[in-house]
Order: structure tokens, then C-alpha cells, then sequence
């Protein structure tokens, strides 16, 4: 009797971790192709391609729901919001921060070490 509750356990543990190894999968397998156009991120890194498939899906309506059409725009809406992957396109930002090292910053150490020694918290 106690060998066959053993292989009921065993046997519910194995489905319970079949069915979660079924649901952690991914849907859809994830592709590294850099000329995959399956996937959002090609049509960011491509952006004459984007505006090409965008012209065509605005003069096709009815295309416009369709898989390439849906990828573009939403490569579109990514690069137009700053999301993720639209800064490829984009020059770097130019530095005008103070740099550590710089004579000002330097300075400005030195004014508020003075200050604190000055007003050492309100005694």
C-alpha cells in the first residue's frame, strides 16, 4: 500500500513539473538574426525599411493589422517614445557636467568643506 501512494506522489510531481516546464517556456523561440524581420528590434535598427513598410501599410489600410505592418509601427512608437533599442540612431548626448577633476569642481569641494567647518550643524 505505501509503494503505491509513493508512485502517486512521484507521478503528480512529474506532472506538476511537466506542465510548469510547459508554462516558463517561451512562446516563440528568440531569434539573434540581425536581418530578422519577425522581430521589433530589425525594424529599429533599420529605419529606411521602417519608413518604407510604414508608407506602404498607410496606403493599405486593410494590411495594416498584418505582421510586418504591426512590427513597424511599433518599432516607430519605440523610437519616436525613446524606448528601448532607439538609441542607435541617436547621437550621444554631449557632456556639460562638471568633471571631478576640474578646477571648478575643486573649488566648490573646498567652499562647502569650509562652510561646514564654519557651521558645524546648527551647536
Amino acid at each position: 500500500m505505501r509503494n503505491f501512494s509513493f508512485i502517486g506522489l512521484l507521478l503528480t510531481v512529474a506532472i506538476i513539473g511537466w506542465m510548469a516546464k510547459g508554462y516558463l517556456a517561451p512562446a516563440v523561440p528568440v531569434s539573434h538574426d540581425p536581418n530578422d524581420k519577425t522581430t521589433v528590434e530589425y525594424w529599429i535598427a533599420h529605419p529606411t525599411d521602417r519608413a518604407t513598410m510604414l508608407a506602404y501599410c498607410n496606403a493599405h489600410p486593410q494590411e495594416q493589422n498584418t505582421g510586418e505592418c504591426q512590427l513597424a509601427t511599433s518599432a516607430q512608437t519605440t523610437v519616436d517614445t525613446g524606448g528601448p533599442g532607439s538609441q542607435a540612431n541617436q547621437p550621444a548626448p554631449a557632456n556639460n557636467g562638471v568633471e571631478q577633476g576640474s578646477g571648478q569642481a575643486s573649488d566648490e569641494l573646498q567652499a562647502q568643506q569650509d562652510s561646514n567647518t564654519l557651521d558645524p550643524g546648527g551647536q
